[in-house]
């Protein structure tokens, strides 16, 4: 049985972040910017939850744009309300469901949340970042080898952010690690290939990339990865062995432990 067996309410976030059924694509990215999250609930007008948005589905949206009308820019969100790109297929969990149980969820889901909620209302957010809070306070001191997915999808610093954006839909990932002369010097993932929506196709991802990483030895204690990942708010820990990179810890691994 999971060591995880304590109720989602000891971890969630409140309230949940939501995004009216009126709202365009890109109220939805300025929203999911602003929150550094990557979905968000979609509600009507007595808020009550009828789907979600993600940025998978935003850059799904903004490449087929894109390409359709030959634009030199990265990704084009056109005018249009969330609703017709939004999942309607909203996951929630109540606030006694175990933390084992919303991880189980996210991980066969491949999303990195599930909402909580309360008679028909949605009261907050289990994220894989408060999972790791879950692990920290286990303190289980299990190392992040056998945690990890290896191989590690990546992408080299002077290639163009069209491709980058490409590959992270191919291999159905939400982020790519940046390397320079094979070692990791940043990442690139969904957020900052929105972020980078309106610029050149060609420009280089070391210009839009994210410096904020965190590499363990892989020999590290989980408690110590998820503790240190959420001091510093990432949610993706890359395991090394001297100077080579071994694998990665992404919010999903996270959950994957805490099934």
């Amino acid at each position: 049985m999971s060591n995880f067996q304590m109720p989602v309410d000891l971890y969630m976030s409140a309230p949940a972040q939501t995004v009216g059924e009126d709202a365009d694509l890109r109220e939805a990215q300025r929203r999911m910017t602003e929150l550094s999250i990557s979905s968000l609930a979609v509600v009507n007008g007595d808020q009550q939850p009828v789907g979600v948005i993600s940025r998978t589905d935003l850059i799904r949206v903004g490449q087929r744009q894109a390409g359709g009308q030959g634009k030199a820019a990265l990704l084009t969100l056109p005018d249009m309300p969330v609703t017709r790109r939004m999942s309607k297929e909203l996951v929630t969990v109540t606030a006694d469901t175990p933390v084992a149980e919303a991880a189980r969820q996210m991980v066969e889901g491949r999303f990195h949340r599930v909402f909580v909620s309360d008679a028909g209302k949605l009261v907050g957010v289990l994220s894989t970042r408060e999972v790791m809070l879950a692990i920290r306070d286990k303190r289980v001191r299990t190392p992040i080898s056998s945690a990890m997915s290896s191989p590690v999808f990546t992408i080299r610093h002077d290639e163009p952010i069209s491709l980058a954006t490409e590959r992270l839909g191919k291999a159905r990932v939400s982020g790519l690690v940046v390397l320079e002369d094979e070692w990791p010097v940043g990442l690139f993932t969904q957020r900052e290939a929105l972020e980078a929506r309106d610029e050149p196709r060609e420009t280089p991802v070391e210009a839009v990339m994210s410096a904020a990483m965190l590499a363990l030895d892989m020999g590290t204690p989980i408690f110590r990865a998820a503790e240190q990942a959420s001091a510093v708010r990432v949610r993706r820990v890359i395991a090394v062995k001297g100077r080579r990179m071994e694998g990665i810890l992404t919010g999903l691994d996270f959950a994957r432990f805490a099934m």
